[in-house]
């Protein structure tokens, strides 16, 4: 048996249409959320990537900085200074300029990531050496 709600009394609860449209609103605030971090946690591994690779091409200015004999600067661009590692591939290019009795070099490093996702525009360093 059924009972009819009496005119004049007070409401008690919520219907089933207010159950389910809160909880379509919830679900909504907790779908946004997800995304959010989802999105948030790719930014912050793409940031580290992108430290990383900074970090590695920085090292590798700093050695050319520190090379003991200018004549032998163009070593830097061999494997054997350009390991690659954790996902990441530096390339070291040494261009040595002679032009007007001067004898300068440009050191270039490159450095990008096996996935490019994760570092879609690679990082260049470049420093200028002179002879001394």
């Amino acid at each position: 048996m059924t009972m009819a709600p009496v005119p004049n009394s007070p409401r008690r609860g919520f219907s089933l249409i207010e159950v389910m449209i809160a909880l379509v609103i919830l679900g909504g605030v907790v779908l946004t959320m997800a995304l959010g971090t989802t999105k948030f946690s790719a930014s912050i591994r793409n940031s580290d990537v992108r430290n990383r690779a900074q970090s590695v091409a920085d090292m590798q200015i700093g050695r050319a900085r520190a090379w003991p004999t200018y004549s032998t600067l163009s070593q830097l661009s061999t494997e054997r200074f350009n390991p690659a590692e954790d996902g990441l591939s530096s390339v070291t290019t040494v261009v040595a300029d002679t032009t007007g009795g001067q004898s300068i070099t440009r050191v270039t490093v490159t450095v990008s990531a096996a996935v490019t996702a994760n570092l879609p525009v690679p990082i260049k360093r470049s420093i200028i050496i002179a002879a001394p």
